[in-house]
């Protein structure tokens, strides 16, 4: 649902809890079951193979099953503890809408670009030199976009940091 100034309730509960320095649940859920499409179409023709093999068939199968609880029980611990970080960012350029495959980039105030290795929610509908308020993870080497509002959007203040935001453990850049 979208209210008059064109916020899902989704986005605004991300922003609340993002704010606080937290992932919310719909975001973790996520990035914990992200793996889990690719791992299946990959394993599902080799459990079709094996699932014939009787006895050792069975256990090659549950040993699948048991790396599938493994990878979302290690993403389930890293997600739970990691730290987010608050950005204003800019929309250098208005990016081709065909090109979907490309990484989210954005530049801070100071010329550095800043990519964006994955991102949760809805492609960005970026003007150019807008600035943005951007909440985003480091997990595992990549950088993920949690969630962003433009920074003359109405209700900015949903996406400001709270006061409590970097006792929390989140990470405000300056910049």
């Amino acid at each position: 649902m979208s209210d008059g100034e064109g916020l899902t309730r989704e986005l605004r509960n991300d922003l609340k809890r993002n704010r606080e320095g937290r992932l919310s649940s719909r975001q973790w859920r996520h990035l914990i079951t992200e793996p889990l499409t690719t791992l299946l179409l990959l394993t599902v023709p080799l459990v079709l193979l094996v699932g014939r093999y009787g006895l050792a068939g069975r256990l090659i199968v549950l040993a699948i099953v048991a790396g599938f609880v493994l990878t979302m029980g290690s993403r389930a611990l890293l997600f739970a503890r990691v730290r987010l970080s608050y950005r204003v960012l800019y929309a250098e350029g208005l990016p081709a809408r065909w090109k979907f495959w490309r990484k989210t980039t954005l530049t801070s105030k100071s010329g550095d670009a800043v990519r964006f290795d994955h991102r949760l929610g809805d492609r960005l509908k970026l003007k150019p030199e807008q600035a943005l308020h951007v909440y985003y993870a480091e997990a595992g080497g990549r950088r993920i976009l949690l969630s962003t509002l433009p920074k003359r959007h109405p209700q900015t203040e949903l996406a400001e940091p709270s006061d409590d935001f970097e006792r929390i453990g989140g990470r405000v850049y300056a910049d």
